[in-house]
């Protein structure tokens, strides 16, 4: 069907509206970003958006592709202090690489700024094999 490889209308309707909520965190400036984001994450970002109470069709939508985005999306991670250790994808590589098992003791707000050492530029090894299970 078409020019474009796509078989399945579903797949090609997940990918344009996986498009559109990347467009939305690209394009802040952008007037659909700006209306949508007065209305469904006002305090908030995309990625952390909840669908929220009576949305409408397009929110419902592109909130419901979200996932799939999510999936692709990784941190840069430069100085450190917005990526949350435990619950965000910012380790290199394929694949998701979310810190798969805390240790119990852990502390939960732990941001990866935590585990550079800036005096030296590198990463804190000390810190490092204090908090992650060596297996991984």
């Amino acid at each position: 069907m078409g020019g474009m490889g796509f078989r399945d209308l579903r797949y090609f309707n997940q990918a344009l509206l996986a498009k559109q909520c990347f467009r939305l965190s690209m394009e802040t400036g952008s007037l659909l970003s700006c209306v949508l984001k007065a209305r469904y994450y006002k305090h908030s970002n995309l990625v952390e958006t909840r669908r929220g109470y009576d949305p409408s069709y397009t929110w419902r939508s592109m909130w419901g592709e979200k996932s799939l985005l999510l999936e692709g999306l990784k941190w840069r991670v430069g100085n450190g202090l917005s990526i949350k250790v435990w619950y965000e994808a910012w380790m290199p590589g394929n694949g998701t690489h979310f810190i798969p098992t805390p240790r119990v003791d852990s502390d939960m707000a732990l941001r990866v700024s935590d585990l550079i050492d800036y005096e030296n530029q590198c990463w804190n090894g000390s810190m490092i094999k204090e908090v992650f299970v060596e297996e991984e």
